[in-house]
């Protein structure tokens, strides 16, 4: 079976920026989603199951960031939304332009998992969010295997082997 690529939505009214944020996050085999506004990001969130995580950009017309994350972390607290797993945590990153503590307060009200100033570097906003994932229990596992000696653990599988034999 091919694996499930993890979806990430990026909401930027940017097309540059979404781009240059795309083009890293497929490097690292994401499926990239794109909205170029808050109307359109919920739109793409309401239709697509299973989105892993939203990189939001705060100053967008229409709908800013603020407002479209108000709204995930409302719905995302309604169970039939949620169908794609039993944590209704959708982890959210916000872009911002401005360094602006009230705005980084308003943020963690709203419960943002990360909160990234615009200009950043790609790779640590990549490096970011596999981080979020591992921690939201969202990253694929990869086959974790320990071997000391001759002694063998497969965390994917819960076993111990010891010189070849099952324990």
């Amino acid at each position: 079976t091919k694996m499930e690529k993890i979806k990430i939505l990026v909401v930027d009214d940017e097309s540059r920026m979404r781009k240059l944020v795309r083009d890293f996050l497929v490097r690292e085999d994401y499926e990239v989603l794109e909205a170029g506004d808050g109307e359109a990001a919920l739109d793409i969130f309401y239709q697509e199951k299973n989105i892993a995580l939203i990189i939001l950009d705060v100053m967008m017309p229409k709908m800013n960031g603020w407002e479209v994350c108000r709204e995930i972390r409302e719905t995302s607290k309604v169970p039939i939304i949620m169908q794609q797993s039993e944590k209704k945590w959708m982890p959210i990153i916000m872009l911002t332009a401005k360094g602006d503590e009230e705005d980084e307060l308003t943020g963690f009200e709203l419960g943002v998992d990360e909160y990234i100033s615009k200009p950043f570097s790609p790779k640590i906003l990549v490096a970011r969010v596999g981080a979020i994932l591992r921690r939201s229990g969202k990253a694929p596992e990869e086959g974790k295997l320990l071997s000391i000696g001759g002694i063998v653990i497969d965390q994917t599988a819960h076993t111990v082997t010891v010189d070849g034999r099952q324990i």
